[in-house]
Order: structure tokens, then sequence, then C-alpha cells
């Protein structure tokens, strides 16, 4: 059982981003807390209003245009019309 467990962790992601993420940094900070502190995780924590909605939907309709035009490319789409 516990080779199955050992074979099942080595091919999950999250197994690997939870170790990486908790045993990364240099005396006991981890990359969770690095990421957790950073000026940008900092700034969009203050946002209010419209600007939280700006921030949570502007990169990502950059993002769905950016992916639909590079689909275009290889005539695909993700556009159901």
């Amino acid at each position: 059982m516990k080779i199955l467990k050992t074979l099942g962790n080595a091919v999950d992601p999250n197994y690997w981003a939870e170790r990486i993420g908790t045993k990364s940094g240099a005396r006991g900070t981890s990359a969770y807390d690095k990421a957790h502190n950073s000026k940008l995780a900092t700034w969009t924590r203050s946002l209010t209003g419209w600007r939280w909605w700006a921030w949570q939907l502007g990169p990502c309709v950059l993002l769905f245009i950016l992916i639909e035009k590079g689909l275009n490319y290889a005539n695909l789409t993700m556009l159901p019309w």
C-alpha cells in the first residue's frame, strides 16, 4: 500500500506544489509567506469597488482574447458561434 501511495504522490502535481511551497525559502520563510507578503498581494487586497472588479476582470478578458486569437491561427475557436 505504501508503494502505491508513493507512486500516487510522484505523479500528483498538488503534492509537488505543496512540498515546494512549504519547503522553499530561507530561514523558515516559505514561498507561501513570500507571496502573501508581496507588494502586489498587499496592493490587490486593498482594492475596493470598481477597482477590484477591474483587477479581477481586466486580465481575464485580455487572456481570453489572446487565447482566442492563438486558437484562430489553428482554425479553432473557444466561442460557440
